[in-house]
């Protein structure tokens, strides 16, 4: 007898599953491996600059009279950042990290929220938090891509802000209707 036991509706046999979903769990591993080393990265880089930038410890620092009051001048100017200024610190930020975005038990509980829709009380799934991590990286990657096309469809229609109708585009030309 075959070793793979193939559905009734003719699709994926027993093994092409097992496979395929081998082969999604070594990719997701892969993935998680790699953004970790880019993590560590990132840590390294920050922690050389930090080296080299010279320090002022207390007993170095002069307080006179004009230094406090050269001090009291720099708290008064504080430089007032307009907001596309902040929204462009925040995109650097954002793309020099490799962070996920979304908490992660908020989104945890979300996903055995759905899956408990899907499942009866005598099935109830349990989750590793290594697949629950894949699939926050995949869906946080799947928005990423999303809405930056949502915004090009906004820039090509002369616009800064998107809207829904961009989305819908965006989704629609990609073939996942809504």
């Amino acid at each position: 007898m075959n070793a793979s036991i193939a559905s009734q509706t003719g699709g994926r046999s027993l093994s092409n599953t097992n496979r395929l979903s081998r082969d999604i769990n070594e990719r997701a591993i892969s993935l998680l491996q790699k953004n970790r080393q880019h993590r560590e990265l990132l840590q390294r880089r920050g922690e050389d600059r930090r080296r080299y930038v010279p320090s002022e410890e207390p007993s170095q620092i002069d307080i006179s009279a004009p230094a406090v009051t050269q001090i009291r001048r720099r708290k008064a100017s504080t430089k007032r950042y307009r907001p596309s200024d902040t929204a462009l610190q925040e995109i650097r930020k954002y793309q020099r990290s490799t962070d996920l975005l979304i908490s992660k038990m908020p989104f945890a509980r979300l996903v055995k929220e759905v899956t408990d829709q899907f499942t009866t009380e005598e099935q109830q799934l349990r989750w590793q938090s290594m697949a629950i991590m894949a699939l926050q990286e995949a869906s946080e990657a799947y928005l990423v891509g999303l809405l930056e096309h949502t915004n090009l469809l906004a820039l090509h229609a002369k616009r800064i802000t998107i809207m829904r109708k961009d989305m819908q585009l965006a989704r629609r030309i990609r073939g996942q209707f809504i």
